[in-house]
């Protein structure tokens, strides 16, 4: 059954909606954790995993997890000192797997949008990257992120990884998977910026090749640091998955097919004026991020990076194929 999506607001933007069930359906569309490639219920899953990562009462999100059958869960960043915030989740039995899961930029925590702003390039590790992003995982990788994976690796060798997360949850996502020791593992984003430059999106895909990144109708933030073509930053690193103004879902489309998608959702949505708006994408949502308008619904762009809708658009889609 396809699920409605949620009202067009500036809550729904930073927030899960109320009354959100997670996971509905489990039980009949179970993860697929020894997929070869794509999985729409891994897609599913994931989406809805990144979603649940902005809860920010933990008993519940723990509650939650423990419901979808996880056995082990742990909290990424419970000291409040810490701006990184996610979640480890693993299932023993026949065909052990996990999922780490970071939370995206937290509305209510300024420190978020420090980490989203500082877009200097830095050099680390034999490739460049965003460097507050950088900066971010690092508050949690060596101290609880790296220890959590080290552990289920020794208590199941080769098992499946599988790293998610929407908006700066996504970007600390795809650098944790340049940074994880293990073989075996795989990468979903949704509403994911550019990170880093081409020798990082070769050490991502030097990884695995598992790595899967849903935009939802030219959504602002996927936009943005913007490309420098003569630095080779910032760029997208794998296979994109476009979410059109119509909720399909295609592979790969052109960057025309995508500006035309944008514009007639631009000019059904805020009229024939709102396209003038947006041609520095990354000045564009500073400015509305930092003085509004709040006025429901967002613009277009802005508000289609919700992360409802892209739980919601990836069910829809999958369930009526």
């Amino acid at each position: 059954m396809p699920k409605r999506l949620p009202a067009d607001t500036w809550n729904n933007l930073f927030y899960p909606p109320a009354g959100y069930n997670y996971f509905e359906n489990s039980d009949r569309f179970d993860f697929e954790p020894d997929a070869a490639g794509f999985s729409w219920k891994n897609a599913w899953w994931l989406a809805d995993a990144a979603l649940l990562s902005y809860v920010k009462d933990w008993n519940l999100v723990r509650a939650t997890l423990v419901r979808a059958h996880f056995d082990d869960v742990r909290q990424v960043g419970s000291d409040p000192a810490k701006s990184t915030k996610g979640f480890f989740a693993s299932r023993s039995g026949r065909a052990p797997f996990a999922i780490m899961v970071f939370r995206g930029t937290d509305k209510d925590d300024p420190r978020n949008a420090v980490s989203d702003d500082d877009t200097f390039p830095v050099a680390r590790d034999g490739y460049v990257v965003h460097r507050g992003f950088a900066l971010a995982l690092d508050q949690v990788w060596e101290a609880e992120v790296k220890p959590m994976l080290d552990d289920f690796l020794k208590a199941f060798s080769g098992a499946s990884i599988y790293f998610a997360g929407h908006s700066l949850g996504a970007a600390l996502a795809t650098i944790a998977v340049t940074r994880f020791g293990g073989t075996n593992c795989a990468l979903y984003t949704v509403g994911s910026p550019r990170v880093g430059d081409d020798r990082f999106t070769v050490a991502v895909l030097q990884k695995t090749n598992l790595v899967f990144r849903f935009v939802n109708s030219q959504d602002i933030v996927t936009q943005i640091p913007p490309e420098i073509p003569l630095h080779h930053h910032f760029r997208h690193v794998g296979n994109e998955k476009y979410i059109d103004r119509n909720a399909a879902v295609q592979d790969h489309p052109s960057e025309f097919d995508k500006f035309v998608d944008m514009a007639q959702g631009i000019v059904a949505h805020d009229g024939t004026t709102a396209l003038a708006e947006i041609g520095h994408p990354a000045e564009y949502f500073r400015r509305i991020r930092n003085t509004g308008p709040w006025v429901d619904p967002p613009p277009y762009i802005v508000g289609n990076h919700t992360p409802a809708r892209y739980a919601i658009d990836i069910w829809n889609f999958y369930s009526a194929t």
